[in-house]
């Protein structure tokens, strides 16, 4: 299965397409998507929808996975910008007729480091070790660490099937 992984931000936005076969993740593309400082919020919005956008159209992924917004109580400004960047970005999800997958912060750090409360250097770091590549931003290897949360997400679902039909008769 195709993924697109996308770690949404205002002025960087990382994104990965892996292809997925089990436990098995092959690294297809890693880039970011960095918006003009001084551009309108409206025009950063449709920036990042038409970056998207393109790379769906050109990687045909089956799926997008992003990570569930999660603020401090003292930023809610900053999570009312992230949660318009995340809109955008179910929004191409849907218009394309692709699957949403979500993982908490703290899945996606703990599915690699084995840790959920990680520092984001850390999960660079682990996801250059597993890939042998070396990420360009945190954003990136954030985006990554919900592929390998979706892995092991499948790769559940799978066991799950097995037992159900297998071991109940």
């Amino acid at each position: 299965m195709r993924i697109l992984s996308v770690d949404i931000g205002l002025y960087v936005t990382g994104y990965v397409i892996c292809e997925v076969d089990n436990l098995k993740i092959s690294l297809i593309k890693e880039d970011e998507i960095k918006t003009a400082r001084y551009d309108t919020f409206s025009k950063k919005l449709n920036y990042i929808f038409e970056c998207l956008e393109n790379q769906i159209q050109i990687f045909k992924p089956e799926a997008v996975l992003l990570e569930r917004l999660y603020s401090h109580y003292r930023h809610p400004i900053t999570f009312g910008i992230l949660a318009q960047i995340r809109g955008v970005v179910v929004l191409l999800t849907e218009r394309k007729n692709l699957k949403l997958f979500e993982f908490s912060p703290t899945k996606a750090k703990k599915s690699i480091l084995g840790k959920g409360n990680s520092k984001s250097f850390q999960v660079k770091k682990m996801a250059e070790n597993i890939t042998g590549h070396t990420f360009k931003s945190n954003h990136t290897a954030d985006a990554f660490s919900l592929v390998i949360a979706f892995s092991h997400m499948q790769k559940i679902n799978k066991l799950e099937i097995f037992f159900k039909y297998d071991f109940k008769n």
